[in-house]
C-alpha cells in the first residue's frame, strides 16, 4: 500500500501543542450548521459585552460631571444636571454615549491587539481600585457601628480621606441589615456570575503555553477561579455591611459630595482625588478594553460571513471591511440609549448568552470528542479485564477512520491516506495516570488517560445543560416579568 502513512496512537495524540480556538474546535465536531450557531452565539455574547461597556462609562462619567444635587436620597434620570442648566442627567448621559461611540469608532478600523504594558497597567489599576473600594467600605461599615457623630467627624479629620462617609456628614444612616435570603433576585445572580465568571471562550488560548499540563485544572483552573471567587464575596460583603443603597456600577457608591471638600486640607484633597479616581474607574477600564472586544467582535462576524459564498468575492470582502466597524458598534450604542439599567443588562448578557459558551458548548464538545475518540478506538468488549490492546478495526473502519484523521490537529497534519495502528495502552499511559475514577468513564482509556478529567461521567455534561436551560428560563420570566 504505496503512498499510506502509518499513524501509532502515542502519547503526544492527547497533548495540546498547537493553539486551537474555539471556532476551529466546533468546526471539527459539529460541521458547518453547528459552526455558525456557535459564531452567533459569541457574537451575541460580545454584543451584550459592549452594550454593558456604552452604559457604564457613560453612566460614570454623567455622574461624575453632574454636580447639581437635589439633596434626596437617590437622583432619577429626570433631574437636572447643573442647577442652572435645563438639561437633565438622562440627557447628559445621552450625549455622552454619542462621544463615547465617536471616540470608539475609529480603532475599530484597525486591528487594536492588547499590548504587554497596556495589560500590566490595567491589572495594576484594578488592584489598586479593588485595594481602595475594600478598606473603605470597611472603614464606613466600622464608622456606622460606631454611632459616630457629626461632631466625631470634625475632630476627626484624619477620617475624611475616605470618600464614602461624606454622606453621613448629610444625614445619619441606619447600620445595613440586609436579608439573608431574596427570592427576587435569583435570576439577576444567575446572569451576573455567569459573566464574571465567563472566560471558557479563551481557554484554549490559555492551556497551549502551560509546559506540564497534566494537572492543569488542580494547578491553574481551580485556584483561579476559587480566587476570583474569594475576591467577590469579600468585595459584595463588605458592600452590604457599608451602605444601605448599593448602585449598579458599585464604584459610584464613593462619589465624594463636593459641600463637604475643603481643598486646603490633605484629608478632603485625597478623598476628592481617591473618589473621582474610583468613580472613573470603569471609564479607564472599560475604554481600554473597548476596542479590543470590538475587534474580537468584528473577526467573529467576519468569520460568520465567509460561511456564505455570497460573501465570497473580494467586491463583498471590501464592503464588509468598511460596513462592518459600524455594524459592531451602532447595535450596543442604540442599546445604551435607551436603557443605562447596567444590572439589567449585565444578568440578561450573562444568562441568556453567556450560559452559551460557559455551559453548552463545552459540553457538546466533550460530548463530541468523546464520542469521536471512541468510535476511533474501539475496545475488545470480551476481554476488557484483562487485555491492553485495542482492537484492531476491519479494512473499512479504517478506511473511514484514516479519512477522519485528516482534519486539522496537533498530530496529524499530512493530507495522505492514513492507517492507523492502534498499540497498547501503555503508550499512553503512565504509572501515575490511572484515574480514580475510572469506573464512571464511558472508555476504558479515557478513564486511564494521563489527561483523564475528573468529571468524566455522562452525568456532569448532562448536569451542564439542564443547568444552562433551568438558568435560561428563569432569567427569561424575570425579564419579560419586568417589561
Amino acid at each position: 500500500m504505496s503512498g499510506e502513512v502509518t499513524t501509532r496512537i502515542a502519547p503526544s495524540d492527547f497533548e495540546i501543542t498547537e493553539k486551537y480556538e474555539l471556532g476551529q474546535m466546533s468546526l471539527f465536531y459539529f460541521g458547518k450548521v453547528g459552526n455558525v450557531l456557535m459564531y452567533i452565539n459569541i457574537c451575541a455574547y460580545l454584543y451584550g459585552d459592549l452594550t454593558i461597556y456604552s452604559s457604564a462609562v457613560p453612566k460614570s462619567l454623567r455622574n461624575v460631571i453632574c454636580s447639581f444635587n437635589n439633596s434626596r436620597d437617590s437622583l432619577s434620570d429626570s433631574d437636572l444636571c447643573w442647577g442652572s442648566s435645563f438639561l437633565t442627567r438622562l440627557d447628559v448621559y445621552r450625549i455622552l454615549v454619542v462621544c463615547f461611540g465617536a471616540c470608539v469608532c475609529p480603532f475599530l478600523f484597525f486591528n487594536v491587539i492588547r499590548s504587554r504594558w497596556l495589560q500590566l497597567l490595567t491589572v495594576c489599576l484594578r488592584w489598586i481600585g479593588f485595594i481602595l473600594m475594600l478598606s473603605f467600605s470597611i472603614e464606613r461599615a466600622i464608622i456606622l457601628r460606631k454611632n459616630f457623630t457629626v461632631a466625631t467627624f470634625h475632630h476627626n479629620v484624619s477620617m475624611y480621606w475616605n470618600p464614602s462617609i461624606y454622606s453621613l456628614l448629610i444625614k445619619s444612616e441606619p447600620v445595613p441589615k440586609p436579608p439573608a435570603f431574596q427570592p427576587q433576585n435569583i435570576p439577576s445572580l444567575f446572569g451576573v456570575c455567569v459573566y464574571v465568571f465567563m472566560c471558557h471562550h479563551s481557554i484554549p488560548g490559555i492551556v497551549t503555553p502551560v509546559r506540564d499540563k497534566s494537572k492543569i485544572l488542580c494547578r491553574i483552573f481551580i485556584p483561579v477561579f476559587i480566587t476570583v471567587l474569594l475576591f467577590n464575596l469579600l468585595l459584595s460583603t463588605t458592600a452590604i455591611i457599608a451602605f444601605n443603597h448599593i448602585e449598579d456600577i458599585y464604584t459610584l457608591n464613593f462619589l465624594p459630595n463636593n459641600e463637604f471638600i475643603d481643598i486646603s486640607q490633605i484629608p478632603y484633597t485625597l478623598a476628592l482625588i481617591i473618589g473621582y479616581f474610583l468613580c472613573l474607574f470603569p471609564v479607564f477600564a472599560l475604554t481600554s478594553s473597548f476596542p479590543i472586544v470590538g475587534t474580537s467582535l468584528l473577526g467573529n462576524i467576519f468569520s460568520l460571513c465567509n460561511f456564505f459564498s455570497v460573501f465570497g468575492s473580494d467586491k463583498a470582502q471590501n464592503i464588509l471591511k468598511y460596513t462592518l466597524p459600524f455594524v459592531v458598534l451602532l447595535p450596543p450604542l442604540g442599546i445604551a440609549l435607551i436603557t443605562n439599567n447596567v444590572g439589567y443588562l449585565t444578568g440578561f448578557t450573562g444568562a441568556i448568552f453567556g450560559s452559551g459558551i460557559q455551559y453548552i458548548i463545552p459540553a457538546l464538545l466533550v460530548f463530541k470528542a468523546r464520542r469521536y475518540f471512541t468510535n476511533c478506538v474501539p475496545l475488545k468488549e470480551s476481554n476488557l479485564e484483562t487485555t491492553t490492546d485495542l482492537q484492531q478495526s476491519d479494512d473499512t473502519t479504517s478506511g473511514t477512520v484514516g479519512e477522519e484523521m485528516i482534519q486539522p490537529t496537533s498530530s496529524n497534519n499530512n493530507t495522505e491516506n492514513r492507517n492507523i495502528i492502534y498499540g497498547s495502552t501503555n503508550d499512553i499511559t503512565t504509572p501515575h495516570s490511572v484515574s480514580i475514577i475510572g469506573k464512571c468513564s464511558n472508555h476504558h482509556l479515557l478513564s486511564i488517560s494521563m489527561h483523564a478529567s475528573p468529571f468524566q461521567h455522562f452525568f456532569w455534561i448532562i448536569i451542564a445543560l439542564i443547568w444552562a436551560l433551568f438558568c435560561t428560563i428563569i432569567v427569561l420570566i424575570d425579564k419579560i416579568h419586568h417589561l
